[in-house]
């Protein structure tokens, strides 16, 4: 019984704590050491932020209804770990993903307007999360679903900002 109540309680604190770290933003003067190179060297740089950018945003993209399938077969606290686990990763991806593209702005004010946007989006998304856990108050499919809703609401915020920033990413 201890143990089953010191999982539970480990996987609570996964998704509900670190779930909810939001990424750290640059400062304009990170930006400002690459678009102040000449053009030759800026472009070799950006390359350098495009290969970890797109592989973040691959991975998480290719799993998108696809986390804990055999899990779920399982049992509900083994699809909970793993929904866990998986938003871990996402969050690990989506500090990746907005690092380098914030990298990838091409002057401080779309910097400034991909920060605000990140940070709008981020009351959205503690709203969205809030909103789950009043519908599911309580029982052992609660942490779940919250984290498979998180694990939807992170996606499909990558996707938009794929769509958004597509011209910095290719160039």
């Amino acid at each position: 019984m201890k143990c089953g109540a010191l999982i539970f309680s480990l996987f609570a604190s996964i998704t509900c704590s670190h779930a909810q770290t939001p990424p750290k933003s640059i400062s304009a003067a990170q930006l400002q050491t690459v678009i102040s190179l000449p053009l030759d060297q800026a472009v070799k740089l950006r390359e350098t932020y495009k290969g970890p950018l797109k592989s973040a945003y691959a991975r998480q993209i290719a799993l998108i209804s696809k986390d804990c399938q055999a899990e779920s077969d399982q049992g509900q606290q083994p699809y909970n770990i793993c929904i866990g686990q998986a938003n871990v990763q996402a969050d690990r991806d989506y500090a990746i993903f907005y690092h380098n593209l914030q990298m990838l702005c091409h002057d401080q004010n779309q910097l400034t307007t991909l920060q605000a946007f990140e940070a709008t989006w981020q009351m959205y998304k503690d709203s969205a999360i809030k909103a789950t856990h009043a519908s599911w108050p309580g029982g052992t499919g609660a942490p779940g679903f919250a984290g498979q809703v998180y694990l939807s609401l992170l996606r499909n915020h990558m996707r938009e900002l794929d769509e958004i920033y597509g011209l910095n990413i290719s160039q």
